[in-house]
């Protein structure tokens, strides 16, 4: 399933992937709870993010030729490395379920309103096959590809919005309640860096120039804070916090306004394509974790089982999850983040202390 790929392909990957759950999720949740000081909350929550990015790398460190279930197995054994993996799996279910479900929602609401909701998930999920099933070098090319293609689009969108600015819409600051400023930040943290864990389903070993990934990883999480951060910043200070937090999808309600008095711009599409890339890199990810999980303990034909898994997961998700913003706030912090962090965090230790008695 493995094929040898750069480290500036892996590092392109995790940015996406860390900018996935941002556009229509975190963003309205920060702006909503945070208001004036969302600023002071991402600032914050990207500091804390390096925590899990460090965990992150140190354990791809261990054991650089095994995935993460390989390496799980060996540092608890087969007993409780069996239920730990279990775990990790449903992760990427879940992570793959949002990812999936966020797309076709986001889609049906802007563009194809009349086209089952069935229908559009099928084809997200057999473009993701297409990614997924074929050779990893197939994946990371396809997430470098989108990642040039999203630093255009960044670009664009920013130089034709710049006119619009007005930075004292982002005034004034620390004008919230503290605990809520360090709620957010968490949530802004496990929102972004957390999701670096689903990279581990690829080992380092399969990383060309491996020794230099870690600076690597480091350089595109900080491009990814920077990337979240202007977006931020050209919609606040292009609307305002107030309005900025009417709507579900700030800034693509945004930017269709500055279209509407420039008619040769339409840079809410433009968005939506940046934001498209970013959720499939995500889905890409946990499905490959998916795969991967599956074929560690040598199930016959894995490919097919994980199929079944993900179209049974986008057909639940029509049924159980009637508003995933809602879903996102309430339950993504105490059900998703907080156990994949205590996952994360034991994994971490078991790899220092093996390191301490080697």
């Amino acid at each position: 399933m493995n094929n040898k790929v750069s480290n500036i392909q892996m590092g392109m990957l995790l940015s996406l992937v860390l900018c996935g759950f941002f556009l229509g999720m975190s963003d309205i949740m920060l702006l909503n709870k945070t208001s004036s000081d969302t600023f002071i909350s991402m600032i914050i929550g990207s500091i804390l993010g390096l925590v899990p990015i460090f965990m992150y790398l140190k354990i791809n460190d261990t054991y650089k030729n095994l995935n993460i279930y390989e390496k799980i197995n060996k540092l608890f054994g087969k007993i409780t490395g069996t239920v730990i993996n279990t775990l990790i799996f449903i992760i990427y279910i879940t992570i793959f379920s949002i990812s999936i479900r966020s797309i076709i929602i986001f889609a049906t609401s802007k563009y194809l309103e009349v086209t089952p909701y069935l229908f559009v998930g099928t084809f997200i999920i057999i473009c993701c096959f297409i990614a997924v099933f074929n050779k990893l070098e197939t994946m990371l090319r396809l997430a470098q590809i989108a990642f040039v293609i999203t630093i255009f689009i960044a670009l664009f969108i920013e130089t034709s919005a710049f006119k619009y600015l007005d930075v004292y819409n982002i005034l004034p600051l620390f004008n919230n309640n503290i605990l809520n400023i360090i709620y957010s930040s968490f949530y802004y943290a496990a929102s972004s860096s957390l999701l670096s864990i689903l990279l581990l389903s690829i080992s380092k070993g399969n990383i060309k120039n491996n020794k230099k990934y870690n600076k690597t990883a480091i350089v595109f999480y900080l491009y990814a804070i920077l990337s979240l951060t202007l977006v931020m910043f050209f919609i606040v200070s292009c609307f305002g916090y107030n309005m900025s937090s009417m709507f579900r999808y700030p800034e693509y309600i945004g930017l269709k306004k500055i279209g509407l008095s420039s008619s040769d711009l339409h840079l809410e599409n433009l968005l939506a394509f940046r934001w498209i890339f970013y959720l499939l890199a995500l889905a890409c990810t946990s499905l490959y974790g998916m795969l991967t999980g599956i074929s560690t303990y040598k199930i016959k034909k894995s490919k097919i089982i994980t199929g079944i898994i993900a179209f049974i997961v986008m057909y639940l998700n029509k049924l159980s999850i009637p508003n995933t913003l809602v879903f996102i706030r309430k339950y993504y912090i105490p059900f998703i983040a907080l156990p994949i962090f205590i996952l994360l965090f034991i994994i971490f230790i078991k790899c220092i202390i093996k390191k301490e008695s080697n």
